[in-house]
């Protein structure tokens, strides 16, 4: 059996299958997937010791369906790499250990468009709450750059339509909006900053709490 196929296939079924874990089991589940984050311990045994975890603590049927989809491991063949349906063992850690969802072949992507703009180091008790934080693959977290006038001083307006934006709870989303082009302005929202287009910002902002709130 290829561990990493197993954690892969949960991933790919998060959503459902998380539902169904005992909060002693994930909770040993978390503890394995940080092992395997660690590139300083045998990841192969973490990984297997994660899977025994999902396999065990899963409804058997459940379980034998992930054991189907984790296939056989040839001696000497590669299984880090292992994806099911676009999703990794890393996809995993990403969802248990930072609760993080932008995960999988179509959210990871934005996930690591974002993480390639400019960032600052997040540092625990000097963070105004209202910033956006993103925590990388390795789960460090880290600052987008855009939000700050001058060192660490952030733009007011930021903090107001971070708020406006759910960025404590939704930071992925909020750092989209900012950091896309749109077809009201030509750039992003993070271009306007500094130009006196404050009020077009927060009013943008919550235009789009409104349309979201519809549904």
């Amino acid at each position: 059996m290829n561990p990493y196929m197993v954690l892969a296939a949960f991933a790919a079924d998060w959503s459902r299958l998380s539902r169904l874990l005992a909060p002693g089991a994930r909770q040993a589940l978390g503890r394995h997937l940080a092992e395997l984050r660690d590139n300083g311990v045998q990841q192969e045994r973490a990984a297997e010791r994660a899977a025994r975890t999902v396999l065990e603590a899963l409804p058997a049927e459940e379980g034998e369906r992930l054991r189907r989809h984790a296939g056989t491991r040839h001696a000497g063949a590669p299984t880090t790499g292992s994806r099911y349906e676009g999703y990794g063992a890393a996809d995993l850690c990403l969802l248990v250990l930072d609760n993080n969802p932008m995960v999988g072949p179509v959210l990871g992507p934005i996930r690591q468009r974002l993480l390639r703009e400019p960032s600052l180091e997040w540092m625990e008790g000097a963070t105004d709450r209202r910033l956006i934080v993103l925590s990388d693959d390795g789960g460090r977290r880290r600052l987008p750059s855009f939000q700050f006038e001058a060192g660490s001083m952030p733009w007011e307006i930021v903090l107001d339509v971070n708020s406006v934006l759910h960025a404590g709870t939704d930071p992925w989303g909020a750092a989209d909006w900012w950091l896309s082009r749109t077809t009201w302005w030509d750039g992003t929202p993070a271009g306007l900053l500094g130009r006196g287009r404050d009020i077009e910002l927060l009013g943008a902002a919550r235009a789009l709490a409104a349309t979201e709130g519809e549904w």
